[in-house]
């Protein structure tokens, strides 16, 4: 994995306790790759390339006791959205 030099972008989705699909979306500003990170699910994606400009939205599911937290590393400049969809 990349070694990351700036602080994460974090993302908290306040949600009960369930099993929920999250979608993140990620818009970059410059040529960069990404990491994102999230409590329940581990890794889910890891440096990843992502071109100026481009967007990507990645999903997954996860469980969790209360609170989502989605962390994503990167060095280039991006913006990120999160949310997640209630499955059971």
């Amino acid at each position: 994995m990349t070694d990351y030099n700036l602080e994460p972008l974090v993302i908290e989705l306040g949600t009960p306790k369930g099993t929920y699909e999250v979608t993140v979306s990620v818009k970059s500003h410059s040529d960069t790759v990404f990491s994102i990170f999230e409590d329940g699910a581990g890794f889910i994606t890891e440096d990843r390339e992502i071109l100026n400009g481009a967007s990507v939205d990645i999903k997954f599911k996860t469980s969790t006791s209360g609170g989502i937290s989605v962390v994503i590393y990167c060095d280039g400049d991006i913006t990120a959205t999160a949310m997640a969809e209630y499955i059971n």
